[in-house]
C-alpha cells in the first residue's frame, strides 16, 4: 500500500475540492438544480455527488494506517456494491425517460462511465477482500473514472443550470 499513498492522499484531495465546490453551486442555485422540474438536474447532481464520495471512500480506506488488504477489500466491496444498487437504478431510470435520440444517447453516455468506473471498483474489492492479490492499479483505475465522469457531470449539471438561469 505504501507506493499508492501519495496517489490516494492526491485523488481524495481533489475529490473533497470538486465536491465542496459542487455542493457550493448546488447550494446557491437550488431552485435550478432541484426545482419540480429539474428531474434531470436531480439526478445530475445525484451522479457527481455519489461518484466524488466513492472516490473519497476509497482513498480514505487506502490511506487507513495499518489496513489489512483483506479488510480493505470488503470494506469497499460492501460500501461500493449499495452504491452500485443506485447507479444502475439512476441509468434505468434514464433508460426509462422519454427522451429524444441525441440526448437519450448523450444520457447512456454519461452513464456508462459512472457504472464502469463502479463495476471496475467491485471488481478491484472483491479480488482483495478474497485475497487474490491487492489490487490498488485497478482502484485506481476506477477512482480515477469515477473522479472524471463526477467532474464531467459537474459540468454539465453548471451548464444547466446557467441556461436555467439566463432564460
Amino acid at each position: 500500500m505504501q507506493p499508492w499513498t501519495q496517489f490516494y492522499a492526491a485523488i481524495g484531495t481533489a475529490s473533497a475540492a470538486l465536491l465542496g465546490l459542487l455542493f457550493v453551486a448546488v447550494s446557491i442555485n437550488v431552485s435550478a438544480a432541484f426545482g419540480p422540474d429539474e428531474a434531470v438536474s436531480r439526478r445530475l447532481t445525484e451522479q457527481a455527488f455519489q461518484n466524488y464520495l466513492a472516490v473519497m471512500m476509497v482513498a480514505f480506506l487506502a490511506l487507513f494506517p495499518g489496513i489489512e488488504t483483506t479488510t480493505f477489500g470488503m470494506v469497499t466491496l460492501i460500501t461500493t456494491a449499495g452504491w452500485s444498487i443506485w447507479v444502475v437504478i439512476r441509468f434505468w431510470q434514464t433508460l426509462a425517460q422519454r427522451l429524444e435520440r441525441r440526448s437519450w444517447i448523450y444520457s447512456v453516455r454519461r452513464h456508462v462511465a459512472s457504472l464502469s468506473g463502479f463495476v471496475i471498483l467491485l471488481v478491484a474489492a472483491f479480488r482483495m477482500a478474497l485475497n487474490r492479490g491487492a489490487s490498488y492499479d485497478l482502484l485506481a483505475s476506477a477512482t480515477l473514472v469515477l473522479l472524471f465522469s463526477a467532474t464531467t457531470v459537474s459540468w454539465e449539471l453548471l451548464r444547466r443550470i446557467a441556461k436555467r438561469r439566463s432564460g
